[in-house]
Parts: structure tokens; C-alpha cells; sequence
């Protein structure tokens, strides 16, 4: 019973061991015949592939195990230009294959290259089908037979002496590939995929685990921080061992956050420098100078020297890595010229430069540096002179025409003339305007209105014009109503002296018996003073010259004060 148990556990390693094997035939040549060669290569594992070659214009067969083409030999056979339905058929004697009801093989290439057909096939080693041949998992060796048309036709005839064989086929252990070499660490770029991991080998394939599972799919999206593992497959034999490759996903990284140095400087030989934060990511940086400016860098820092043309300009940075470049962050430069200047002037005033009041004629100078450091220097020709100023008082009746304009009220007026010296002359004018006076009144007397001498007998409307104290004319319309009271002229007329009134401001009255009202008004028609009277009036004193009228018992006279 031990025994036994032991025979069973051997057996069971033996099986397990066979299998994690690969044997292999290589490459076997059936037929050389230039145009017409064939060839065979039987790879075995956990399960069988077979790749096939043959002519591409005609059917070709090949047969395991089988010294002729005796009954029951497992056959494929390429019977089709296109795709191949029957490929797994058996052998009933001498006459064409029989397709298999069971078709076993599972072609996962079929490619026609330079008049050469190859088809590579696949199946298990024991597919429990009494017309496939069972294949070793082990060192030994198989005959095949093989046969191709003699004609280029699909169509399955005897193929004739020349166009069949027989070949050994010897399978042999093969040793599985070390893995593939590369980069332990690899950084990518987000959103890259598997297909973009790098390895040195042939066939690569990518997997999630070191052992075991299936390959990934090429589009299967990199994980940061997350671990991938390549095996590579040569000869149909995949490596048992796989690299490991842990990634690290970039992004393209942000614009630098400011370009630090001079904005406005002066033109000088030496050279400006400006500088950037480093930014996370960057592995380095795209500098852009404006026209005019020399110098480069792919870092951090960049001197540039200018030229004395250059006025203003851009300069700009981006980032950059592997997954691309940033925005760009620029400035704009301005440079600025020494300055050198000449100031001719004429003033009638004290003149301040460079701090000192000038009031002399001469050259003066100032050296020095602008706002933005650059050498500075004026030269002043200063023709030094003085103002006039004059002084006008006068008068006018209505209005008042000066230097092209016209005033219609008092005032203090300035006007600026320039002077045969080149100064100003200054020009104040003292200006006093009289009123030009017209002057309506309606009076109603009796009998008669003696006025400046004429006397009126009639109702109506009469107008006289007179010159004031100051010169101007002036007019007096008086609304006339006369009523007649039966008296005689001679009974109403009164004496009123002097005429005009002198600096006594006293006005005698001859002809009146008792007292009366009286109103003196002046040209406006207001009245100004009031009171009775019956042999004089004393004028009050505050009156100023000119014209007034006198109602004295509803009789009217004109008074001049002077």
C-alpha cells in the first residue's frame, strides 16, 4: 500500500513538473523546393501549437505520427485559399483526407508573405477525439508525413512522387527566457498605458502580479504608485521570472508662478538677470527673450544683455516635462536712455531750477540721474526779464469795448499784453459804468404840466431827453393826464428855487397858502422822500446827483441835484 502511494504521489509530480515544461521541435524542414518549400514546428506545453508553412496557391497536408499514409492518421490540411473549415481531418487509405466531425484546432493566424502561407493552430495535447493523435508532454521524437498538390489547385488530388515526405520531428526541453531588462522605476505622464512602460526583450507582455493571472490589455490605464510586471517570450517560450516596474505618473506642470528682476532699466553693458520659482514637476524651462535681448537658459535663472536699440520688449518662461509644456508667464521690459538735454528760456519771473530761484540771464547746469538711474543733464540758457504792470480807471455810459470784449458792468477787469521785451504787461482795469436811463412815469395834474420849462395843456404821451451828471443820456416818458379844475394857470403855478439844487440841499417853494404833500422821485420812478412842505424842502442828504422829479399839490417839476 505504501508503494502504491508513493507510485500515485510520483506520478503526480512527474505530471505537474511535464507540464510547467515546454518541448519543442524547432523548426523542422519538410520540403525545400524553391517556391514550393514547406516547413513544421510543433511547440508542447499545456497545450500544443503548431505552426505551419507551405505554398500559398495550393493545398498542402501534414500527418503525426505516421510513417504513410496509412487509415486512421491525424491530418490537418490547408484545403482553402481562404478560411479553412476542414483543417482537422484523419487519413481512411489512399485517397484525400476526411474532415474530422470535431474540428479541435483553433487557427489564430492565417497570413499569406511572399508567396508563403503560415498558419499557426493551436489545440490540447489529448482532446479525447479518437481520430486526433495524442501529443507527449516530454522528450521523445515523432515522424510526420506530408504531401502538397502538384497543380496550383485547392482541390484534393494524388499529388505524385515528387510532391510528399517523411520527416523526424525530436521534441526537446526547453529553457524558459530570463526575464526582460529595464527601468525598476519608470515615470509616465497620467492617462498613459500599459503599452507605454518600457522593457528590453522580445514579445513583452505586462501583468498586475509576479506570478500567474492573465497579461493586461495594452489600453489599460497606468496607476500612480502601482507595480507592473513584464515577462517576455522568445521562441514561443514565455520567461517564468518577470521585471517589476513601479510608476510614477506626471502631469505637465504649472506656469511659473512670476519672472523676478528689473521691469525699466537703463542701457548699460553689463547684463540684467531675472529668475523664476522653481516649479514642482518642471524638469526644465522654455525661455523667450523679446527682440533686442541676448542670452539662454533652461533653468531657473537667465542673464540677458540688451542691446541700445532695444526700447520695450517681452520675456516669457513656461514649463516643461515630459508630459508637456505649461503656460507661459512673461513681463514687459522697458530700457531706458541717458538723458541729455538743452532748456531755452525767456521769463519775466523768477524761474526755480534744480532747487535754486533763478533771476539773473545766464547758462546753468545740472548733472544727475531720472527716475530710473540713468546719467541725467540739463543745460539751461535762461534770458531773464521783468513784468508791467499798469493800472486804468475809468467810466462809460451803458457799456465798455476793451481789448476786443465788451463789459456792461463795473468791475475790476485784468487782461495779459506781451511787452517788445518778450514779458508780460499786465493790464488792470478800474471800470465804472452809468446807467443810460429811460425812464416811464404816469402823472395826472391839473389843468396844466410844466416840465423842463414846456408847459402841457393836453393829456398824452411826451418824451424828453437828458444828460445825466455823468454824461450819459437819458430819457423821460411821462403818461400825461390833465384835469381841468376851472382855475386860472396863473393861480396854480408855483415858484420852486434853485434849480439845480446846490450842496445846501435846501429847495424853496413861493406860492402856496398852506401846507402840502410832496414826493421826489428819482429816474427809476421810486420814490425816495416824502413829507409836507409849505415855503421849502430840505433834500435829505443821503441823495446822490442826478435827476429827480418833485410832485408838490399834484403839480410836477424836474430837479437836478448836484
Amino acid at each position: 500500500m505504501k508503494n502504491n502511494f508513493l507510485s500515485l504521489l510520483l506520478v503526480v509530480a512527474f505530471f505537474h513538473f511535464s507540464f510547467g515544461q515546454t518541448y519543442s521541435t524547432g523548426v523542422v524542414s519538410l520540403s525545400s523546393t524553391a517556391g514550393l518549400a514547406m516547413t513544421a514546428k510543433i511547440d508542447v506545453n499545456t497545450q500544443v501549437t503548431l505552426t505551419l508553412t507551405g505554398p500559398a496557391g495550393r493545398w498542402f497536408a501534414l500527418g503525426f505520427d505516421a510513417g504513410s499514409m496509412a487509415p486512421g492518421t491525424d491530418v490537418v490540411g490547408v484545403h482553402s485559399s481562404g478560411t479553412l473549415t476542414a483543417f482537422d481531418c484523419n487519413l481512411t487509405g489512399y485517397v484525400a483526407p476526411s474532415t474530422d466531425a470535431q474540428q479541435n484546432w483553433t487557427i489564430t493566424s492565417d497570413a499569406v508573405n511572399a508567396g508563403v502561407r503560415t498558419i499557426v493552430a493551436t489545440r490540447a495535447l489529448n482532446t479525447g477525439d479518437v481520430n486526433d493523435y495524442v501529443f507527449p508532454a516530454a522528450p521523445t521524437s515523432i515522424s510526420l508525413i506530408w504531401a502538397r498538390s502538384n497543380t496550383a489547385t485547392f482541390s484534393y488530388a494524388y499529388h505524385g512522387n515528387a510532391n510528399r515526405g517523411i520527416a523526424t520531428a525530436n521534441f526537446t526541453l526547453l529553457t524558459p527566457p530570463a526575464a526582460p531588462t529595464g527601468s525598476a522605476n519608470q515615470t509616465k505622464c497620467a492617462g498613459s498605458t500599459v503599452s507605454q512602460l518600457t522593457a528590453t526583450g522580445t514579445s513583452i507582455q505586462w501583468y498586475a502580479a509576479a506570478t500567474g493571472g492573465s497579461p493586461l490589455p495594452s489600453n489599460t490605464v497606468l496607476v500612480n504608485g502601482a507595480t507592473y510586471y513584464a515577462s517576455q517570450t522568445v521562441n514561443g517560450l514565455e520567461s517564468t521570472s518577470r521585471l517589476a516596474v513601479t510608476v510614477t505618473l506626471n502631469t505637465i506642470p504649472a506656469a511659473p508662478s512670476a519672472i523676478n528682476g528689473s521691469l525699466d532699466f537703463c542701457y548699460n553693458a553689463s547684463s540684467q538677470a531675472y529668475s523664476i520659482t522653481g516649479v514642482t514637476g518642471a524638469t526644465s524651462y522654455v525661455w523667450t527673450n523679446p527682440a533686442g535681448a541676448t542670452g539662454s537658459s533652461t533653468g531657473t535663472s537667465l542673464n540677458l544683455t540688451f542691446a541700445q536699440s532695444f526700447q520695450t520688449g517681452t520675456l516669457s518662461v513656461k514649463s516643461v516635462n515630459s508630459c508637456g509644456q505649461s503656460a507661459i508667464t512673461n513681463i514687459t521690459l522697458h530700457q531706458h536712455q541717458p538723458s541729455n538735454q538743452t532748456l531755452d528760456v525767456s521769463t519775466c519771473t523768477p524761474y526755480l531750477f534744480n532747487g535754486q530761484t533763478l533771476t539773473q540771464t545766464g547758462t546753468y547746469l545740472y548733472q544727475g540721474t531720472t527716475v530710473w538711474g540713468c546719467d541725467s543733464t540739463i543745460t539751461l540758457n535762461l534770458n531773464y526779464g521783468t513784468t508791467i504792470t499798469n493800472n486804468i480807471s475809468d467810466e462809460a455810459c451803458g457799456s465798455y469795448a476793451w481789448n476786443g470784449q465788451t463789459y456792461f458792468s463795473s468791475g475790476i477787469y485784468n487782461d495779459t499784453f506781451p511787452s517788445v521785451s518778450g514779458c508780460d504787461s499786465v493790464v488792470t482795469l478800474d471800470l465804472t459804468i452809468h446807467p443810460i436811463d429811460a425812464l416811464v412815469i404816469d402823472s395826472t395834474v391839473l389843468d396844466v404840466f410844466t416840465w423842463n420849462g414846456i408847459d402841457y395843456t393836453n393829456s398824452g404821451t411826451y418824451t424828453q431827453n437828458f444828460t445825466s451828471t455823468f454824461g450819459c443820456d437819458s430819457s423821460v416818458t411821462i403818461n400825461l393826464t390833465l384835469q381841468y379844475s376851472g382855475l386860472d394857470e396863473s393861480e396854480l403855478a408855483l415858484t420852486i428855487y434853485p434849480n439845480p439844487v446846490g450842496n445846501s440841499k435846501l429847495l424853496y417853494i413861493k406860492g402856496l397858502n398852506s401846507p402840502v404833500r410832496f414826493e421826489l422821485m428819482n429816474l427809476q420812478g421810486k420814490v425816495v422822500q416824502t413829507g409836507d412842505c409849505i415855503d421849502s424842502i430840505k433834500v435829505n442828504e443821503t441823495l446822490t446827483c442826478g435827476i429827480y422829479f418833485l410832485t408838490v399839490d399834484q403839480r410836477s417839476y424836474k430837479l437836478l441835484l448836484e
